[in-house]
């Protein structure tokens, strides 16, 4: 029995400094009948000379018109995409060689419409062992735990392409940083997530991941991503949704904390109404701007 085709989709942009990791991880899969879609958004770097290095009729190179936001260029990769299920990889990031494998397996139950792995992720700028990701990877029906925390990588995210296209769009190009949040909330409200608790997948921290401009941007797409779902009943109805509503304030007022607004923030403290909000929040009240970005940033 033939096994399906899974094109797996790079996304890059300046990526020469990790991408023959990460091309590598591809090759190096137990899983072979795959393909890579690798669109590269008008890269300025070597990336183009690294991918065509690598003779191999399985590996597709797409060169943007014009560099875009990176859920645009995304959606179009999507477009380039011929397998039964999708896979992400970032350039940054990489696989171990069992990834795919153990992943595709999971679809042979027809009620499972994505999967996830766990994660190791790789702080470089500590040196220390890589952190596992998360404590507990969920399955079955999770919109109850991602709007808690969000629990998936996108580089050990794959999807079954039917039931991508049952969503109305796919990666919703007005956001900049929270549309990987956003596919996969959308996606739990139509099927069901098979989740591997082992850490197949490393994911990469980068040292600006966290500038004040992408903390702010971070915040308030996460105010736009609240309003839009505020007003449909499979969120507002669920029981944890008050929990993320919670989430979205407190990162405000952090955001407000470091940006010297500490007394502004205190606003921000009326509107929380959960224990660990609260106690989250006056502790960072109390730390060094310092302390609290490196707390963040691992």
């Amino acid at each position: 029995m033939s096994k399906p085709l899974v094109s797996i989709l790079m996304n890059c942009y300046n990526g020469e400094k990790y991408l023959n990791e990460a091309l590598n991880s591809v090759i190096n899969q137990t899983y072979k009948n795959w393909e890579l879609v690798f669109w590269d958004n008008l890269s300025t770097d070597k990336s183009k000379k690294i991918v065509n290095k690598i003779k191999d009729q399985r590996i597709k190179y797409f060169l943007s018109d014009i560099h875009t936001s990176q859920y645009e260029a995304r959606n179009k990769g999507l477009e380039k995409c011929n397998g039964e299920f999708i896979a992400f990889l970032d350039a940054d990031d990489h696989w171990l060689p069992t990834k795919l494998e153990e992943q595709i397996k999971l679809f042979t139950n027809p009620e499972i419409g994505f999967s996830c792995t766990n994660s190791w992720n790789i702080n470089e700028r500590v040196k220390r062992k890589n952190k596992l990701g998360f404590k507990k990877i969920y399955s079955g029906d999770v919109l109850e735990y991602l709007l808690k925390k969000d629990f998936i990588v996108m580089s050990s995210l794959v999807i079954r392409k039917s039931t991508l296209k049952n969503l109305s769009i796919n990666f919703n190009p007005k956001y900049e940083i929270v549309g990987d949040l956003d596919l996969v909330l959308r996606l739990s409200t139509i099927t069901k997530l098979a989740g591997i608790q082992s850490p197949l997948v490393f994911y990469r921290l980068h040292e600006n991941n966290l500038t004040y401009k992408k903390i702010n941007l971070n915040f308030q797409e996460l105010k736009m991503l609240y309003n839009d779902m505020r007003y449909q009943i499979i969120f507002n109805q669920n029981k944890n949704f008050d929990f993320f509503k919670n989430n979205v304030i407190l990162y405000g007022a952090i955001y407000k904390i470091i940006n010297k607004k500490r007394i502004e923030s205190l606003n921000d403290l009326k509107m929380l109404t959960k224990p660990l909000h609260i106690i989250k929040f006056l502790i960072a009240f109390c730390l060094p701007n310092k302390i609290i970005l490196n707390w963040k940033k691992y």
